[in-house]
């Protein structure tokens, strides 16, 4: 879908890993990089860093998981505001920040998808 950007909320977690699933078991040829392809809250120079470890795995045979990128527990950047890591919602950290389903009205696409344009 044009401009599509993945949702994270409680359900995130679980809807990537389905994908994760289905492309190896039914397109292993498929290799999702970066933000919008892998629909993961990562920053440039991880989008850059999974499409050079999908390069090397496609040339050599490696089998790097790029899936491990951005999982670490500690936060990768500093921010220029503080001088900690960031506080929760902030930044591009380990993990996106979630919004509960609940926050939205009934009548919110996120709530109905057969209303979404």
């Amino acid at each position: 879908m044009p401009e599509e950007y993945p949702f994270y909320d409680e359900r995130y977690k679980a809807n990537v890993a389905t994908i994760v699933e289905w492309i190896a078991e039914y397109a292993p040829n498929v290799h999702p990089v970066g933000r919008n392809g892998m629909h993961r809250y990562n920053n440039q120079d991880h989008s850059m860093y999974t499409a050079m470890l999908t390069a090397e795995n496609i040339a050599t045979g490696s089998e790097h998981d790029v899936w491990s990128v951005n999982v670490e527990e500690e936060y990768h950047e500093e921010s220029s505001t503080s001088s900690g890591p960031p506080r929760s919602g902030e930044g591009t950290g380990r993990d996106a920040p979630v919004i509960a389903r609940r926050h939205f009205g009934d009548r919110h696409p996120v709530n109905n998808p057969t209303d979404s344009p």
